[in-house]
């Protein structure tokens, strides 16, 4: 929204072409945004999913059915945003401030940083 004014995929599209460096932030938080195993959010799923298997079997299926859904719409748009045509109001290569990749760095540490320490104490065991 900084770089190009407005919050529309349509505008947004192709930024992989506009700011190369930005897109391994966008993936880091579109995994942890997945669930995928990096992130506290695998480990938040698995215990929901497991306390669920005793309350009801129905309840169970329609959450797994959501958590795909969300999995799959995340991918898509992830895909949306980085690949494609760039807009043509957009004409410039853009690296990015250390400010932004701060900023990505201190939303992306604190859902990996749980995991990371279970697996050091797991390790002392």
């Amino acid at each position: 929204y900084e770089r190009l004014g407005s919050r529309s995929l349509l505008i947004n599209k192709g930024l992989l072409n506009f700011m190369p460096s930005m897109t391994l932030w966008w993936f880091l938080l579109s995994v942890c945004n997945m669930a995928a195993p990096p992130s506290l959010n695998l480990l938040g799923e698995i215990s929901l999913l497991n306390s669920i298997v005793s309350w009801s079997w129905l309840t169970m299926i329609s959450l797994s059915f959501l958590s795909f859904f969300s999995a799959a719409y995340t991918l898509y748009l992830y895909a949306y945003s980085q690949h494609g045509k760039i807009f043509s109001g957009v004409y410039s290569f853009s690296g990015g401030n250390i400010r932004e990749y701060f900023l990505l760095f201190l939303h992306w540490f604190p859902l990996n940083l749980l995991i990371l320490k279970s697996e050091v104490c797991l390790s002392w065991i």
